[in-house]
């Protein structure tokens, strides 16, 4: 069973969609067209992987005086975190939305 998946048909969700989209951009399912967003549990892991992120940058910077490896081990593992979180996104209601 896919972590990330429609809660329709149980399709999978690309990581491009979990990792590069805004939390206001919604998904449209490629196998049943079903139309996702993001919910709270996406928006909260983001405010608190934001502030946990300029945290570890400054603690592996001080360590590590390379900036740019500093950065890379914080993407890496902001973008690990994020991708491990079940459950980011619910169906809407399109009626609701005309």
């Amino acid at each position: 069973m896919a972590k990330h998946q429609c809660p329709n048909c149980h399709s999978p969700i690309p990581l491009s969609y979990l990792l590069f989209s805004k939390y206001t951009t919604q998904y449209r399912c490629v196998k049943c067209s079903a139309l996702m967003a993001s919910n709270r549990r996406r928006k909260i892991t983001g405010l608190t992987l934001a502030f946990f992120s300029a945290t570890l940058y400054s603690l592996i910077n001080s360590h590590i005086q390379n900036s740019l490896l500093a950065t890379l081990v914080v993407f890496i593992v902001i973008f690990s975190i994020l991708w491990l979180v079940p459950n980011q996104v619910e169906l809407v209601d399109e009626q609701s939305k005309m």
